[in-house]
């Protein structure tokens, strides 16, 4: 009786932390994912429309420059964990390639936790830069009021604030990747013209939620009290998307630190907490597999098929 449950706590305690951090992984990587490829489409869409407006009518939209700059800042910090989870980031590999399979661990272990730890600074300059702009500013409440007790959220202590913000990003990937499975399956009961009227139906359900979401947005922005420091046109709170600088820094860290963790409990070296410390020709990313559901046996065939076409390109 002890012994079995000596033996079962192990698992359960392992099984639990592994899906707990997984989920939060998975939905992060949705969330990062989806921000970045809406960031760049409105980006592309806003420079467009500026060029055309100017060269064809005469005149420039006058929040091109901010949404541009707002939405640039949002690209290129948002991006540092997607790089750091899918080890698409750039690195100097000169000397770990001379190095024995020992001294590769113990480089790249130390590369991710001085990495991870300069982040980490870095999300804290980032977090001191962005209160000094904040001044007296202030978009959210104190506290919200939810009956029982009130909670706060414009007082709410750092550390908690941190936690609850990465918990509510990983909740939102979930629902994008929920919003994307039911939309696969929607779409796979249609053919033809059924199709094709399913999918502006869906594009238009989400074009009226984002409007929804910017709206409560932007009204929290209006109602917001103290001294702000705005964009010159929008009128924007500047310190608002300075936040995403130490979230994007923040994220980056922690992916260095779960990389450098992997490499102490694991034999083989990896760059990333999936990604593996080698040289592969083609194949799929163990990261972006794990978002999108595929199981290990099928990771393995899809392996397997790439080097058997990689075999028979080269003969």
């Amino acid at each position: 009786m002890t012994d079995r449950g000596r033996t079962g706590s192990g698992p359960v305690w392992k099984a639990v932390s592994k899906s707990s951090f997984e989920w939060v992984d998975t939905g992060l990587d949705w969330f990062e994912r989806s921000a970045l490829i809406a960031c760049v489409i409105a980006m592309a869409v806003v420079t467009v429309a500026n060029v055309l407006a100017r060269n064809l009518m005469g005149f420039s939209l006058q929040f091109a420059n901010d949404a541009a700059q707002i939405l640039l800042v949002m690209v290129t910090f948002l991006g540092i964990g997607i790089g750091a989870r899918h080890a698409r980031h750039i690195r100097v590999s000169a000397v770990h390639d001379l190095l024995p399979p020992l001294g590769q661990k113990i480089l790249l272990i130390f590369v991710s936790f001085t990495t991870a730890g300069l982040l980490f600074v870095f999300a804290d300059y980032a977090w001191n830069y962005a209160g000094a702009a904040q001044r007296s500013c202030r978009v959210l409440p104190e506290a919200v009021n939810l009956g029982l007790f009130n909670m706060p959220v414009g007082g709410m202590p750092l550390t908690a604030g941190v936690i609850i913000t990465v918990v509510a990003l990983a909740i939102a990937g979930h629902g994008i990747r929920l919003v994307e499975a039911l939309y696969a399956r929607l779409v796979n009961l249609f053919t033809g013209w059924q199709r094709s009227v399913a999918l502006w139906i869906s594009i238009l359900v989400g074009l009226l939620l984002a409007y929804w979401l910017f709206s409560l947005f932007i009204g929290l922005v209006e109602a917001r009290s103290g001294q702000c420091r705005v964009t010159s046109s929008t009128g924007f709170p500047v310190y608002l998307y300075y936040m995403v600088v130490p979230l994007g820094f923040l994220l980056g860290g922690i992916q260095f630190f779960l990389a450098g963790v992997r490499n102490l409990i694991s034999r083989e070296n990896y760059l990333s907490w999936y990604q593996k410390d080698e040289y592969e020709e083609e194949g799929i990313d163990p990261g972006l597999a794990t978002a999108s559901g595929l199981s290990d046996e099928e990771l393995e065939v899809a392996e397997e098929n790439n080097n058997s076409e990689g075999g028979d390109n080269r003969d």
